[in-house]
């Protein structure tokens, strides 16, 4: 054990003194063989520190072989998954996300996580993004920013169905109920067998002012 912990002790020297001169090897050199943990650790504590520089696209590299070395480091899968993320790798922060949810499933960040990347790829993350912000404000008991957030949601994404629904909800509750109609005849269009929706769109037009 101790030549293992000399080993890594190495290692960490090699690599401080690469990131010194502005290069990071690919890969830690070991004269001895070391256990896969501890070289899953190193790939892993690499990748962090690549990561914490800024260079996103190398530490992927190091947290891949980490994950790879050791399928079950947790820690190394959020990681993995955060980059991939803040990368806007959708595709690959999902797969990373369902690894983590998959090894920990009361993890309920990861879950939440999952949930968001999912959303940014079906709707767009600028959509989901303003569309969130203005459920927390709808859920706050703030209806004209909620209403503010889901235009922005719907000018990034005009197809984004919920949005219209939500939408036409805070117009509703602010006593705006023309355009709580209008947004809520773009949701029914677009979700047609919604019975909800189509309550709300008949609640709005009772509404409204009668034509003399």
């Amino acid at each position: 054990m101790r030549y293992v912990f000399l080993a890594l002790s190495f290692v960490f020297l090699w690599v401080s003194l690469a990131w010194a001169d502005g290069e990071v090897p690919p890969f830690a050199p070991y004269s001895i063989d070391v256990p896969e943990e501890g070289y899953a650790q190193v790939m892993f504590d690499q990748g962090y520190n690549l990561y914490q520089v800024g260079r996103k696209e190398e530490a992927i590299q190091f947290f891949i072989e980490a994950v790879t070395t050791k399928p079950d480091f947790v820690k190394a899968w959020i990681w993995l998954a955060r980059t991939y993320q803040e990368e806007d790798m959708y595709d690959e922060a999902i797969w990373a996300w369902e690894k983590v949810v998959k090894l920990e499933p009361e993890n309920q960040q990861a879950r939440y996580f999952l949930r968001k990347v999912r959303n940014w790829k079906q709707y767009g993350k600028e959509a989901w993004e303003n569309y969130e912000r203005g459920i927390v404000a709808l859920e706050r008991g703030e209806p004209y920013d909620a209403i503010e957030y889901f235009k922005k949601a719907i000018e990034a994404n005009a197809t984004f169905d919920k949005a219209y629904y939500w939408l036409g909800i805070a117009s509703f509750r602010t006593g705006d109920y023309h355009n709580a109609v209008w947004a809520l005849e773009k949701y029914t269009a677009l979700r047609p067998d919604d019975a909800t929706g189509q309550y709300w769109l008949k609640e709005a037009r009772s509404r409204l002012p009668k034509a003399k």
